[in-house]
């Protein structure tokens, strides 16, 4: 068909391209009237009095015919661009260019075979279709549009099927304390700009997430029986590590108990950040209706085993099962992974991931108070100068090279840390390679002062099944894993790179960049020049132009605070327009 043939019609003075469909119809008639009058018993309602029939293409015609016997009836419209259903009905508005007398109206109600319904002004009148119209709805739009002189403009009286917007909201019993969700918290050491608005992005979105999302983590464990993972097939699969070989779900003998240890809590905090059901249990996380997919490191004391072979095989499990992963572990000063790990990342942040377009990589930035990716001129201090058990000061070690190859590769994003107040969390990495923050809890990184900033409230394997105190790099990371699946479930069609972009462009950047103080010296330690982090030129917090498409970025905050609404709505865009263009909320 040419352009000059396209079958079109016209919404609020907008020309749209229609698509007939060859199969369907619709009548003014609801599904009950047509079975008894036509014996029609799959009808699908589509408005308060009418009706779409579904029949093979050979059948359309002469149903149709019949049906005309019962009520109005016409083809069923798609808009061609969308494949959104355009439910005309057998109702035009029109509007005149100027007033007219009701002779005129009802010359012109004559002249096309039309039924005046209503006035609802001088110039502005709805009509309706009889059998003496001798065009259908479509083609009357058109032509009163392009060729009636008295005519300003006419619509149809269209069918739209509006889905609500009131999402009944969480209920667990510890949800309105999880202020890292919402804004309908109150505390003196709470800013609302810290709360990533996940509340909000499950009501523009309608749900808490798609069960077809799966986010990957890899951690010191999960306990897969917590209540806040209780729904059917919470859990996409899972493994863990017995020396050099991962065990997985699906291999004989497989046991989940293993995929817990005592103490060992963590991961299942991070996957409670997460995923956490809407229960009216406990905890809610970010994506409560999307899936999980956790693998259990080794661990020993604070320590997780990781090793470049099995990083490599975690991976190649994961490779076609998830969406997302997560890492809230990580080294300082330097972590860097041989070339087929990097490569591997690489070539699944493009084309890996269970649908085929990649994986979100997302790994904790740190909670050194050092840079990530700097090599310096001053001896920077990564460790809080403590020993292992926290009563002996033995100094703070310190090193000038911090590398983290990882931050090279464009699919991967290190996550930093904001505290409750919208401020860069004391111990958070900082400089180059900083991808985006989120809001977590605050500490004083060499333990000397006391700082304002709530704990994150999520789940626990303890006996008391939550904590209020989970925090550090380790839980904002997740966070972002779990509104990275929300984005996913707002537009299936995005790329894993396409996601990262979107997380960047949309985070806030409307922050608290206060610094700190330096540490005050005591009687056990009264020399504390040492105390020099963030270090030039990474010292301010401020936005920058940096030449990146993504926007400003900031050596504190990367491209901001993750925005839970701003990222599903501009997902959503895409999926209408194909165009990244982001509207305001």
């Amino acid at each position: 068909m040419s352009q000059n043939q396209q079958l079109y019609t016209y919404r609020v003075g907008q020309k749209i391209i229609l698509r007939k469909q060859s199969d369907q119809f619709v009548v003014r008639a609801l599904p009950n009237e047509l079975e008894k009058k036509m014996g029609i018993t799959d009808a699908e309602q589509v408005s308060s009095a009418s009706s779409r029939v579904t029949t093979r293409t050979t059948d359309l015609e002469n149903l149709m015919t019949r049906a005309r016997d019962v009520a109005p009836t016409h083809h069923a419209y798609y808009i061609a661009d969308t494949n959104d259903e355009f439910l005309i009905t057998d109702r035009v508005f029109v509007t005149f260019c100027e007033p007219i007398s009701s002779e005129e109206v009802s010359a012109f109600a004559q002249r096309y075979g039309l039924v005046m319904l209503e006035v609802f002004g001088d110039r502005d009148y709805l009509f309706r279709l009889t059998n003496l119209t001798d065009m259908n709805p479509v083609k009357l739009v058109v032509h009163l549009t392009e060729k009636e002189p008295l005519v300003k403009s006419a619509e149809h009286d269209l069918n739209q099927r509006m889905s609500t917007c009131a999402l009944l909201l969480p209920t667990d019993s510890f949800y309105l304390q999880q202020w890292h969700l919402h804004t309908r918290f109150f505390h003196p050491d709470f800013d609302p700009r810290a709360s990533t608005r996940c509340e909000k992005a499950w009501q523009l979105l309608g749900n808490y997430g798609s069960s077809d999302v799966v986010v990957g983590i890899t951690d010191d464990g999960c306990m897969l029986n917590h209540p806040d993972f209780n729904a059917t097939a919470k859990f996409a699969g899972w493994g863990y590590f017995e020396g050099d070989r991962l065990i997985t779900n699906i291999d004989i003998g497989a046991d989940p108990s293993k995929m817990y240890e005592s103490d060992y809590n963590h991961g299942t905090s991070c996957a409670g950040v997460i995923a956490a059901e809407v229960n009216a249990s406990l905890t809610v996380g970010a994506a409560p209706g999307c899936r999980l997919l956790p693998i259990k490191w080794q661990s020993s004391g604070p320590y997780l085993s990781i090793s470049d072979s099995k990083l490599l095989t975690a991976l190649t499990y994961i490779s076609d099962k998830i969406d997302v992963l997560s890492n809230s572990w990580g080294g300082d000063p330097i972590t860097n992974w041989i070339p087929l790990v990097t490569n591997k990342i690489t070539e699944l942040s493009q084309t890996g991931g269970r649908r085929g377009k990649g994986i979100v990589f997302l790994w904790a930035a740190g909670n050194e108070n050092s840079p990530i990716q700097y090599t310096a001129s001053l001896d920077v201090p990564y460790t809080n100068g403590w020993s292992d058990d926290g009563t002996v000061w033995i100094g703070v070690e310190t090193s000038r090279r911090f590398e983290h190859n990882l931050t090279r590769i464009p699919g991967v994003m290190h996550v930093a840390a904001l505290t409750s107040s919208a401020k860069r969390s004391h111990y958070s990495n900082y400089g180059t390679g900083i991808s985006i923050c989120a809001p977590t809890n605050n500490s004083h990184k060499y333990r000397r002062l006391q700082l304002r900033g709530l704990g994150i409230t999520t789940v626990t394997g303890s006996p008391e099944q939550v904590t209020q105190q989970f925090g550090g790099t380790s839980s904002a990371t997740p966070l972002v894993a779990g509104i990275a699946a929300l984005a996913i479930s707002a537009n299936q069609d995005l790329t894993a790179l396409e996601v990262v972009s979107i997380l960047k462009r949309t985070a806030s950047k409307n922050l608290n960049f206060e610094g700190y103080p330096r540490t005050p010296p005591t009687i056990f330690n009264p020399d504390t020049s040492w105390d020099i982090s963030p270090i030039a030129p990474f010292n301010r917090g401020n936005f920058i132009d940096t030449g990146d498409p993504n926007g400003t970025w900031s050596p504190w905050f990367g491209h901001g605070r993750i925005d839970a609404l701003g990222a599903v709505q501009e997902s959503l865009n895409r999926n209408r327009t194909g165009a990244g263009v982001l509207q305001e909320i």
